[in-house]
């Protein structure tokens, strides 16, 4: 069956023409406002994707992709935001509410696909490749079931923070760079976005709690490392 994607975008012709470059290779539902795309959660078959506009007629796109983080269908779905408005502020706030991508507006239509491929390979076929257990101190993660425990105490991650906990700990004590995280996690291949491995690892170490999240240490002016307390 193949994986189902929903365009959310009050631009009628952008719209269609997203609609129908996806329709080759995706089942494809199209929408203008927020509240038709949130009903879709509801739907027989929920959405694998949703690209949305950050514009949209009914409501904001942050305080959208807050209520779809709320909603229990919502919470892990992958998303990519587009738009005209593309502030390093607003694209940093939508990371960090979780998206899986961004791309601003116009963008090539088959650059788009490429990005929808890439993020559903990454969030729902990566295991395929990933799937042994890891444990680098307290921290053990199962990718194949996207379970993380810490002390055998179960931790709830967002998609994206599992991500990068994963390829953290599978090069524990090697130092990653930014561009590097952002192209392996986030699958671009340009710098414009660094700032967003930062806010990702802000809330990882948050989640990891503060004696666990010291685990992952900042080498100035190089990036992130993974180090493992025990050693």
């Amino acid at each position: 069956m193949p994986y189902f994607a929903l365009v959310v975008d009050g631009d009628a012709a952008a719209q269609k023409a997203l609609g129908a470059t996806l329709k080759g290779e995706f089942e494809v539902a199209t929408c203008g406002l927020a509240r038709e795309a949130l009903d879709h959660l509801r739907s027989t078959r929920p959405p694998d994707i949703i690209i949305v506009d950050y514009d949209l007629p009914d409501m904001e796109g942050l305080t959208f992709l807050k209520v779809l983080r709320d909603a229990e269908l919502g919470r892990n779905l992958a998303v990519i935001l587009t738009g005209r408005r593309n502030s390093e502020e607003m694209v940093l706030d939508a990371f960090n509410i979780g998206i899986d991508d961004h791309l601003p507006k116009p963008f090539d239509l088959r650059e788009m696909t490429v990005r929808v491929r890439a993020v559903l390979r990454r969030r729902y076929e990566r295991h395929e490749h990933f799937g042994s257990a890891l444990s680098v101190g307290p921290i053990e993660i199962d990718p194949s079931q996207r379970l993380c425990l810490i002390s055998g105490k179960r931790v709830a991650l967002q998609p994206r923070e599992f991500e990068l906990l994963e390829i953290l700990m599978r090069k524990a004590g090697r130092v990653l760079s930014r561009v590097y995280l952002l192209e392996t996690v986030w699958g671009m291949r340009h710098t414009a976005q660094t700032r967003a491995v930062d806010v990702m690892v802000s809330r990882l170490r948050r989640r990891l709690g503060a004696r666990n999240g010291r685990m992952i240490e900042t080498v100035s002016k190089l990036g992130y490392c993974l180090i493992n307390p025990a050693e």
